[in-house]
């Protein structure tokens, strides 16, 4: 009977935080750029075939392009970042709350992709009620619940990281929860006063999607920088078998 050989080979990977987070800011300004250009075409109402393409694959407004895409795959990034620390946390006082916000942006990323807090925007509810034009897009009144919960719990958890930890994860908190919450409800705001085709209305997407963007950037960098606090070199074990 052949008998199995064990054999260790060693892939290393390189990660620097600084790196990745310069990397990662270069590609949101190149996207940036190619959303502003989209949202030019989509003003001037395509003023050529190949504009409209040009619209859909990079408008950053739009779902399941380009921008949306670097999205998806970034919140998931954070969240394969919060399971290595997870990982290494496991006893640490605060494991769930890292174990939590991993399934946090699992879900974001998801979100992300099929927009499931759309089911949230009911326009019959928001006309029996007469809301503030504020809340024209009816998601952000649970969603700012949820915020108000989130920060709430995690506040004790926010206090005990590393002063630096703690600033960064704060920064990108403020920075992405302003694009996503307080820049959809100044949306609203400008669609209802100004209408959806219009520059204004398009420089508040264009900012709400930039912070967005900016925070998912800010909070892999402090993860990464936390991460490397906590262990120089992490080893991954892959077993393969034929069964």
């Amino acid at each position: 009977m052949q008998q199995l050989s064990i054999h260790s080979v060693e892939l290393p990977i390189h990660i620097s935080a600084k790196t990745i987070a310069r990397r990662l800011s270069v590609t949101v300004m190149c996207l940036t750029l190619a959303g502003v250009l989209s949202g030019y075409f989509w003003l001037s109402e395509f003023p050529f075939p190949a504009t409209k393409w040009f619209y859909e694959l990079f408008s950053l407004d739009g779902e399941l392009n380009i921008p949306s895409w670097y999205s998806v795959f970034s919140l998931l990034f954070c969240s394969g970042l919060l399971k290595v620390i997870t990982a290494i946390k496991t006893q640490d006082r605060y494991f769930s709350y890292w174990k939590t916000l991993s399934w946090i942006f699992f879900y974001l990323s998801l979100d992300e992709a099929f927009s499931f807090h759309e089911i949230l925007i009911i326009p019959s509810v928001r006309q029996s009620l007469h809301l503030n034009p504020i809340f024209f897009q009816t998601w952000v009144i649970p969603g700012a619940i949820l915020v108000g919960v989130f920060a709430f719990k995690y506040l004790k958890f926010l206090l005990h990281l590393p002063q630096k930890s703690r600033y960064l994860f704060l920064i990108a908190a403020v920075v992405y929860v302003g694009g996503a919450l307080g820049m959809e409800m100044v949306g609203g705001v400008l669609r209802v006063d100004f209408g959806r085709r219009t520059l204004i209305t398009f420089i508040g997407i264009f900012v709400e999607e930039f912070l967005e963007m900016v925070g998912i950037v800010i909070f892999i960098y402090a993860l990464l920088a936390y991460l490397s606090s906590l262990k120089e070199s992490i080893q991954l074990k892959i077993y393969i078998s034929e069964k």
